[in-house]
């Protein structure tokens, strides 16, 4: 009897020596333009917030992050990507899947997406100018009780007199499985998140 609970006793010790199971997660998203949005949901441009987002070229800093950006080739909404640039009212500007090993519940790695060739805008009202892609900005993947997915993105916009900008800044709650669709006057994101088993 008392072997038996040594045994056992020395059973569970080992078990707890063990590292936890890692879950992880896939991200399949795709960033478009809606090219019929009005204009005047514009604002004047402003310099971005300094972040400390992980560029997709950095392997180092993604893979210290838990993060592994996948092929092109394994990118799974091909479908919807392609709907997307058969319709003239769209435009689709970036896609991005990857996977991510236990996301953190606030504040975690975000991955910067950028897209086009790069602007020098003048910020209204200064002769401060400062660089900016298109398409800039972050998105990171987080898991609280929930999942949920954090865009920030702009969308700087030339126009005849200068620069219009249009925001897309949101947190929503993704269910597995399920096609997601956050939108803003200019900017969509498409964004699907499963479990890797």
């Amino acid at each position: 009897m008392m072997r038996s609970r040594a045994a056992l006793l020395a059973a569970a010790l080992m078990l707890l020596s063990l590292p936890a199971r890692a879950d992880l997660y896939r991200v399949d998203l795709i960033v478009y333009l809606d090219k019929h949005a009005p204009a005047e949901a514009g604002s004047p441009p402003q310099p971005p917030a300094s972040t400390a987002a992980i560029a997709l070229t950095d392997t180092a800093a993604l893979a210290a992050a838990g993060i592994r950006v996948l092929p092109e080739a394994d990118f799974a909404l091909t479908e919807h990507w392609n709907r997307l640039r058969n319709a003239p009212r769209f435009q689709p500007l970036i896609r991005l899947a990857w996977t991510q090993t236990d996301p953190p519940s606030e504040a975690g790695p975000a991955l910067q997406l950028r897209h086009g060739q790069a602007l020098t805008v003048v910020a209204p009202g200064s002769y401060d100018s400062y660089l900016t892609a298109p398409v800039e900005g972050t998105v990171a993947l987080l898991m609280s009780r929930f999942l949920h997915l954090d865009v920030n993105l702009n969308y700087t916009l030339p126009t005849g007199d200068g620069y219009l900008r249009y925001a897309l800044r949101e947190r929503r709650r993704m269910r597995r499985n399920e096609l997601h669709h956050l939108d803003s006057p200019r900017l969509g994101v498409l964004a699907q998140v499963s479990r890797v088993e």
